[in-house]
């Protein structure tokens, strides 16, 4: 077993939700202390949750991974030829990537953030720490270089009914279930991108009429001209108060401003708050997130080198 693989199981061992950071930013804030030349330190964003950012050298060039995971249990195991886990490939390979790349490389940036899955506060706080500098992003991409992403919009709509008995239900309307799943269908009838309900809640019992639901959905705008009509209607459904909408996050499909080409990510990635940056990575991104998350260890190996020659490319430009 080589070095990057038994970094990956180690990594992969220490559970790492969103929100539940601390344990795995102090595992790699350790490991990145025994490599000479590195200037760690803990960039504060909320209580026990921080990103790491190291230094070594004089390079300008920044690679950037996140710590957290979705949530959901992926069994751990190794193959002849995968290793299996939840963050296998979103985004544990890409740490110990980082990592072990960062060990032979005399110059070199390496940010770790927190909240990617969820809010993104950890690269929204340290966009400030690497302003215009060029970024690596690590993601899910195959070893192919991708230079431009889909926005996204995460809204919360919710409706209020008239708790009662259930055999006294007289309108439809007076459901809160119903009010909100009749705004849904109206919504997916507009066929906008990438359009996702992902959590609905509310009512207290099968035999009340539901007095309150929610459902949080998302969006992912293929063009500024597509983002800026959705904003633009979920305002106006507000104003209806036939349901309440509050956002969620609101950012704009983007594109980087280095002078390379690349392809366009359907998924929407931390590459969003660094203009100069491009997204890059080992793994699948159909297999992140999935029951089955797993990365290719000969692919594992390849990584490091891999980075380091897209490390070079960039700082061509």
């Amino acid at each position: 077993m080589t070095d990057i693989e038994k970094l990956l199981i180690s990594l992969i061992k220490i559970p790492s939700v969103s929100g539940q950071e601390k344990e795995i930013g102090e595992f790699i804030f350790q490991r990145l202390k025994e490599i000479d030349g590195f200037k760690i330190e803990k960039q504060a964003i909320e209580k026990d949750r921080f990103n790491i950012i190291a230094r070594k050298g004089k390079s300008k060039i920044w690679i950037v991974a996140h710590m957290d995971t979705v949530p959901g249990e992926v069994p751990f195991k190794i193959t002849k030829n995968r290793i299996y886990g939840r963050g296998a490939t979103d985004n544990k390979g890409s740490i110990a990537g980082a990592i072990m790349a960062a060990k032979k490389l005399s110059d070199v940036n390496l940010l770790f953030t927190i909240g990617e899955e969820k809010d993104f506060c950890g690269a929204k706080l340290a966009k400030k720490v690497i302003g215009k500098s060029k970024v690596i992003v690590m993601e899910a991409t195959n070893f192919e270089v991708y230079t431009s992403q889909r926005g996204v919009i995460g809204f919360l709509l919710q409706a209020k009914g008239v708790q009662k008995h259930s055999s006294l239900i007289e309108e439809t309307n007076e459901n809160a279930f119903h009010r909100i799943i009749d705004v849904i269908g109206n919504l997916i009838d507009k066929k906008w991108t990438a359009f996702n309900v992902g959590l609905m809640a509310g009512g207290v019992a099968i035999n009340v009429v539901a007095g309150h639901a929610e459902a949080r959905i998302s969006v992912r705008p293929e063009t500024l001209e597509e983002y800026h009509l959705v904003l633009r209607e979920l305002k106006e459904l507000d104003k209806s108060k036939s349901v309440r909408v509050k956002a969620l996050n609101n950012i704009k499909p983007f594109e980087t401003k280095l002078k390379i080409k690349g392809k366009k990510k359907k998924a929407f990635t931390e590459m969003a708050f660094f203009p100069n940056s491009i997204l890059f990575g080992a793994g699948a991104l159909d297999i992140a997130h999935s029951a089955n998350e797993n990365i290719k260890r000969r692919t594992l190996n390849q990584l490091p080198e891999k980075l380091i020659e897209a490390i070079e490319i960039i700082s061509k430009l």
